[in-house]
């Protein structure tokens, strides 16, 4: 979880961050001609600083810096939203503002037959935290919309089109999410070996379901598979469960009847 929430914020901060860096020298090996010097890489530990230090740089530049705050928050509502939901990468990236559904009796995201893996299509449910984010992005993007119109003397929309999407999921997520990773002070690979990419998340979220006790059928049906063995044995990490702890709900075998246990008030 800590993890999860170091990378929210390396991902909110890194735009603006990226132009606080400070440079540092080459080692001798890296020099080239005359440069010695480069742009020290962000981490977790100097990234609040380099983003003071971006917000000083672009302060003669406010619509740019304005703009690279969006890129942040954009990119950490996207990985909180792979996060809680589940969906791949390619999903969301299809999401449009007409498949969100918040004021439903079951608030959802109506992902479509031709944009989900399996074809089917599903409904997604929605917690309530993250509809609170979703519906203050929402907002943030009608109001440039209605900036932009009002800057071409047009009629100010109302709401956002149907066709609009959600996110504008980049091309080149993958790397900027190995850049987000090595800001929030994440190995790319961890102790077991396991290589962390973006489709990690969706492991995450599989993860949490069984740690948080959500029966396998129910977590199954969250994860959209086929089959409960890929829940469990594939998108469930094992060493995250509380193994130890469910050991507590064994009953006491003392070897005496139960008889016996009342009596002298074991029970």
């Amino acid at each position: 979880m800590d993890e999860i929430l170091r990378l929210l914020r390396a991902a909110r901060l890194r735009p603006v961050a990226e132009f606080g860096r400070e440079t540092a020298p080459l080692p001798e090996d890296k020099k080239k001609g005359r440069s010695t010097w480069a742009r020290a890489p962000l981490m977790w530990d100097t990234l609040e600083d380099a983003y003071k230090r971006g917000h000083e740089a672009l302060k003669e530049n406010l619509d740019f810096l304005a703009e690279q705050e969006r890129v942040g928050r954009e990119r950490s509502l996207i990985y909180k939203t792979l996060t809680l939901t589940g969906l791949r990468k390619g999903e969301l990236a299809s999401i449009t503002v007409g498949q969100l559904y918040f004021d439903a009796p079951q608030p959802h995201v109506d992902l479509l037959a031709k944009d989900e893996k399996s074809g089917r299509g599903a409904k997604i449910p929605l917690r309530g935290d993250l509809i609170a984010d979703l519906r203050a992005w929402l907002g943030e993007k009608l109001a440039i919309l209605q900036e932009e119109a009002r800057s071409k003397g047009e009629p100010l929309p109302l709401r956002l089109p149907h066709d609009e999407p959600l996110f504008c999921v980049p091309s080149g997520l993958i790397r900027i999410f190995d850049r987000d990773l090595e800001a929030a002070g994440i190995p790319k690979e961890d102790e077991r070996g396991r290589t962390v990419d973006i489709h990690a998340l969706r492991h995450t979220f599989g993860t949490h379901l069984s740690k948080n006790g959500v029966a396998p059928r129910t977590a199954q049906a969250a994860m959209r598979h086929s089959k409960l063995e890929l829940t469990m044995n594939v998108y469930t990490d094992p060493e995250l469960l509380d193994v130890a702890g469910a050991m507590g709900a064994l009953p006491q075998l003392d070897g005496r009847t139960r008889d016996e246990q009342h009596a002298t008030g074991t029970e």
